[in-house]
């Protein structure tokens, strides 16, 4: 089975990307599982339902966030109601989930989102090595998937060796920038530090870059604008599956500019 996830899908152009990306990959794939990360997808900040719904209409399984999570108030109105839907699951919150099983061919596939720690706001951030731990030991499923929605690259890289050939799958979010690192650790887990980002190709990971240079520059109460014009970039990686052997096969990384 091929299992396609794809990386930050921020604001307009990155609905666009993500839109027309899919569609060149499925004119040559076929994807049997879909995974994308819409915690940027509205506006930049957060997801609302219509947009939600539109994933769905895609055809995507699962929807990650992260820590822009509940930046838009309308999650508060549907995530506890939604079945496709991983929040991370080492904050403490009454809404979401922080893991889902879906079934495919005879398969369950648990799909997982932590935060890191490291350079990460907020002080109910537990410890993403243990509660994914503890996730593993109470949760009976074929294939383990796990979003790492971290800032620093020394946290995912050590917690994709932690869990080599516990998670089947281990993928970055949250830096934009596509590593290219992409491999399968020990011959067990599919790896890669960050997917990368599906969005504006011209901007400062998503955002126009003339109020990011300013902002550098001392003027730091310019709010952030999603870069609404331009190039685009999709970026994902494309996981093959060997459902004989019970084991992950094949990485690779897809970066789209049009």
């Amino acid at each position: 089975m091929k299992i396609l996830i794809v990386g930050d899908i921020y604001s307009k152009l990155g609905r666009k990307a993500f839109t027309s990306g899919l569609a060149k990959i499925k004119e040559k794939e076929t994807i049997n599982f879909l995974i994308v990360n819409g915690e940027n997808i509205s506006h930049g900040k957060g997801m609302n339902e219509n947009h939600y719904k539109w994933l769905l209409g895609q055809g995507v399984n699962v929807v990650t966030l992260g820590n822009h999570a509940f930046h838009n108030k309308d999650i508060f109105n549907y995530i506890n109601e939604a079945k496709n839907i991983v929040r991370p699951a080492n904050i403490e919150t009454e809404y979401g989930v922080g893991f889902v099983t879906k079934n495919y061919n005879n398969l369950t596939i648990t799909v997982i989102q932590v935060l890191g720690q490291i350079f990460m706001h907020g002080n109910n951030i537990k410890n993403p090595f243990l509660v994914v731990e503890e996730i593993l030991e109470n949760t009976k499923s074929d294939i383990y998937i796990c979003d790492f929605h971290g800032e620093a690259t020394s946290e995912v890289i050590a917690f994709g060796h932690y869990f080599t050939g516990k998670i089947d799958i281990i993928f970055g979010t949250h830096t934009h920038v596509q590593t290219n690192d992409a491999c399968i650790l020990n011959g067990k887990t599919a790896y890669i530090t960050d997917v990368g980002m599906t969005g504006a190709l011209e901007s400062v990971i998503g955002v126009k870059k003339d109020i990011i240079l300013k902002r550098f520059l001392g003027q730091n109460t310019l709010r952030f604008e999603p870069e609404n014009d331009g190039k685009t970039q999709f970026s994902a990686i494309l996981v093959d599956y060997d459902e004989q052997l019970k084991k992950v096969s094949k990485i690779e990384t897809i970066r789209i500019i049009e």
